[in-house]
């Protein structure tokens, strides 16, 4: 008899675990939502590592950066925020299935591919929101505005002096030259005190 209740108090257990995902739409076979934004986050700051590494400049990287994200190849960019640092936000907006997550760059310059290097502001930030969303199973960056390079002082001046050497365009030089000499870290003067 005992036995009898036992499984009666299962069964009444489970449909009423059942009704309440149905009626409630409570998840019952999903991760923990703080583990979840924590992944979220983790997904986000080691792209943006990779990135300021120089990562996305260098194609033979690319095969490093496509797990973290959901496209297939490395999105061309019209420029590249030369970065200095780079700050995550601690805590990422959930909805509707995905979070958000905003990384805060603290800019040196910019390059543009037709233009060149220019400076920015000592102060600039520029805020992009990521989006990073459930893609086969798995975490995936799915979108990021803007999407393009946010790579170190170091990264660049290395990309930079790789196109100076296979640059056979005058021009092309000049602009890969002035960008190496604008991007140099400056010496501070022997008079300064």
């Amino acid at each position: 008899m005992l036995f009898l209740f036992k499984r009666v108090a299962f069964v009444l257990l489970l449909a009423a675990a059942i009704g309440a995902q149905a009626q409630f739409g409570i998840p019952l076979n999903r991760s923990d939502p703080k583990q979840d934004s924590e992944n979220a986050r983790d997904l986000v700051e080691r792209f943006c590592r990779m990135d300021y590494a120089g990562a996305r400049l260098d194609p033979s990287q690319w095969p490093k950066v496509q797990p973290l994200v959901s496209w297939r190849a490395n999105p061309e960019f019209p420029l590249m925020m030369v970065t200095v640092r780079f700050d995550v936000d601690p805590e990422p907006t959930p909805g509707h299935g995905k979070y958000m997550v905003t990384v805060h760059y603290r800019l040196l310059g910019r390059y543009d591919m037709a233009e060149g290097y220019s400076n920015e502001s000592a102060k600039t930030v520029q805020d992009v929101q990521f989006v990073v969303s459930e893609v086969n199973g798995d975490w995936r960056i799915t979108d990021a505005d803007p999407n393009y390079p946010h790579p170190s002082r170091a990264a660049v001046l290395e990309w930079l002096n790789k196109k100076l050497a296979d640059a056979q365009d005058p021009a092309a030089k000049l602009t890969y030259q002035h960008a190496v000499q604008d991007l140099q870290p400056q010496k501070p003067s022997p008079l300064a005190k």
